[in-house]
């Protein structure tokens, strides 16, 4: 794959932020660019983070405010997190063991997918953005080339397990070796080591990723039925299972 023109990491909702852009432009506009894009994820990191006790949601969690009364952000997190609680059947859940309330199976994909946004809607045209592990894609890195995504094996972390190929998408997984376990569902079915989904939106892919996973192998017959959507499971001996549309990237490319 090409260069990037520009590079920017920053610390971010407890992992790496990473932004590689390959506009052919001026490094200080891109730079400016970025640095609103990543003022933007520090914005929603502080409404949504269980470790600041300034955050809406610890605020909400000791009481101080009431759910209704948050933010439009808040309340559309939590609308997405109530529809996926039954959509999965109780697999993907945004409360903890004790009942606070902790979104961070949907809300980190959906706070890079805001970032990615504000990169775009300000005249990014070609760039990946990665958060944790997970990414949003936007144009090519090249002409007529598509993004060569390798994703980690869960059990050789700094080895990759397969390659995909996308272009304007996203590519989310769940499991434990970027973030550690973010999943409270106390019914999680232990026999996957990661579960990846492809996706055109990250919010979706990264929150479809973590309930799946929770759902162990039966997890792809689930993202199966979303369209555009498709899955990567690898299970604890590292043997991989993918959804029936799932096309592994050429490895010439």
């Amino acid at each position: 794959m090409p260069k990037p023109t520009f590079r920017r990491t920053a610390r971010a909702m407890g992992t790496i932020a990473s932004v590689h852009v390959f506009d052919a432009a001026e490094p200080a506009w891109i730079s400016a660019v970025v640095e609103l894009a990543l003022a933007e994820l520090e914005r929603l990191e502080q409404m949504f983070s269980t470790f600041r006790s300034s955050s809406v949601i610890s605020q909400i969690n000791r009481g101080e405010m009431n759910l209704l009364d948050a933010p439009r952000e808040v309340i559309e997190v939590f609308d997405a997190c109530t529809w996926l609680e039954h959509a999965s059947s109780g697999a993907f859940l945004a409360r903890r063991g004790d009942d606070s309330l902790d979104p961070a199976g949907f809300v980190k994909g959906w706070a890079a997918e805001k970032t990615a946004d504000v990169l775009r809607n300000h005249g990014l045209q070609n760039f990946i953005f990665w958060l944790g592990g997970d990414l949003v894609a936007h144009g090519e890195p090249a002409a007529d080339r598509l993004w060569h995504v390798a994703i980690a094996d869960p059990l050789s972390p700094r080895e990759a397990a397969i390659s995909v190929e996308i272009r304007n998408g996203a590519v989310a997984t769940s499991g434990t070796s970027e973030r550690g376990s973010h999943i409270w569902n106390t019914a999680t079915d232990h026999s996957l080591a990661s579960f990846t989904v492809l996706g055109p939106s990250l919010s979706w892919a990264d929150a479809f990723a973590t309930a799946a996973f929770a759902q162990g192998e039966s997890g792809l017959k689930w993202v199966a039925q979303f369209i555009g959507y498709e899955a990567i499971a690898i299970d604890l001996h590292g043997v991989m299972t993918t959804t029936d549309g799932f096309v592994m990237a050429d490895a010439d490319a």
